[in-house]
């Protein structure tokens, strides 16, 4: 329990007592006649993170106090759904600040997991035994969960997930099975202390027609989706977003040269707002919340065609046979192709040449996939996130049509010229 020197705690139960204000602690003198530690200061430095996001080169995001604050006194915590937090990820993922910070700064309790690993059953039964109320699961976590044990997220008042453009299978999966819980999809990079928007589907609400939206920002934090001349687009095109206001990071430790390109002068607000260049892409839906769309620094270019991976991914993931999607690029003698991978839904069984035809029937032919290959799971990283790195080398792309002989014999000469080359 984190409270100050007049708080009584005899009865309550608790097992360790922090109290500030009290001797050892910040603004006295210790016992052993050291220095008094320095009161905190809200733009201080509360911790320092390191990410590598997508360039691989590990960078040390620095958030102060305020940002904290800022978060666990956001209005979405109300209501009682976060009381009891289950505090399972590493000190070093940002989502200990969410599990940390949220309960013990507005009255809630921190339930701490055991050490070492939680396979799903454990995690499960951990949940439900505990009295959880309230969770951040990744969105592979998350998905395993939604195949496996899905009423067993039932106990709890709200379940998160993040970190990866959320499931439409694995949301819609839960929430059948879990008709009292919200599920809310969270966005946000470490640079805008943990979360920026949610998009929460309470009780009721209806399950939305395509991909989940990553909603509207949180309380004081702004959203904007800007073209490469910083313009706002219009909804339903694409662009880049950019967060403003609260929860932005100071920058990125000792590395001033990159906090002034990622941290820049926000045109949309008073003189010296700052906003952070995600790298995401997203656009607005005409209702006012925003899609995310994929990493920008995934645009590849293929036979002279611009193509968002993202995108594709988000068709591909639409399709009722598959619980999951990733798309990436493969090397081949003819150059480099789009190659799709999908993860069934639950009691599904996802056919390849199906799956590439739902593609070309909502996509232009040149982003749809040369193969599709249908896997039991996906690799991930430490973190939780799919690791595309270690996805297996599709199979040669299977005819959708069954062969057919050369009809006349011009149609055989050019397929013996062909077979030459």
């Amino acid at each position: 329990l984190v409270t100050d020197p007049g708080t009584d705690t005899d009865g309550l139960g608790v097992r360790h007592v922090l109290r500030f204000g009290a001797e050892g602690t910040a603004g006295t003198a210790a016992h052993d006649g050291t220095a008094a530690l320095a009161p905190g200061h809200p733009d201080g430095l509360a911790y320092v993170m390191y990410t590598s996001g997508s360039t691989g080169t590990p960078k040390g995001v620095a958030v102060a106090h305020r940002e904290v604050v800022a978060l666990a006194l956001d209005g979405h915590w109300r209501g009682g759904a976060h009381d009891r937090v289950l505090f399972r990820s590493p000190h070093a993922f940002d989502a200990s600040t969410y599990e940390l910070w949220v309960p013990l700064l507005t009255g809630g309790l921190v339930v701490v997991a055991p050490p070492g690993d939680l396979d799903v059953p454990g995690l499960a039964r951990l949940i439900g035994d505990r009295r959880v109320t309230g969770t951040f699961l990744t969105a592979t976590l998350f998905n395993e969960l939604a195949d496996r044990c899905p009423e067993r997220l039932g106990t709890l008042r709200e379940v998160m997930t993040g970190g990866e453009a959320a499931s439409p299978a694995a949301v819609r999966r839960v929430r059948a099975h879990c008709p009292d819980t919200t599920v809310t999809n969270a966005y946000g990079p470490t640079e805008t202390t943990t979360f920026a928007a949610l998009f929460p589907l309470a009780p009721g609400d209806d399950d939305p027609a395509g991909q989940v939206p990553v909603g509207r920002p949180l309380d004081g934090t702004r959203l904007h989706v800007l073209d490469d001349r910083l313009a706002p687009v219009p909804p339903g095109v694409t662009g880049e977003l950019y967060v403003a206001g609260a929860g932005l990071a100071r920058g990125y430790l000792g590395r001033p040269g990159l906090t002034a390109e990622r941290f820049t002068a926000c045109p949309y607000g008073p003189p010296g707002t700052r906003m952070y260049r995600t790298g995401d892409l997203a656009r607005w839906t005409r209702d006012g919340r925003v899609e995310y769309l994929g990493r920008a620094d995934r645009q590849i270019k293929i036979r002279g065609m611009r193509i968002e991976p993202g995108e594709v991914e988000n068709v591909l993931a639409g399709h009722p046979d598959v619980g999951r999607a990733a798309v990436t690029v493969v090397p081949t003698p003819a150059g480099p192709v789009l190659a799709g991978y999908a993860v069934p839904a639950e009691g599904r069984h996802p056919d390849p040449a199906a799956l590439r035809a739902h593609l070309r029937g909502e996509l232009p032919d040149w982003t749809v996939p040369l193969t599709v290959t249908v896997l039991d799971r996906f690799p991930v990283t430490p973190n939780g996130k799919i690791d595309t790195a270690a996805l297996p080398a599709p199979g040669p792309a299977a005819g959708e049509r069954s062969h057919q002989a050369p009809r006349d014999a011009t149609e055989r000469a050019l397929a013996a010229l062909w077979e030459r080359l």
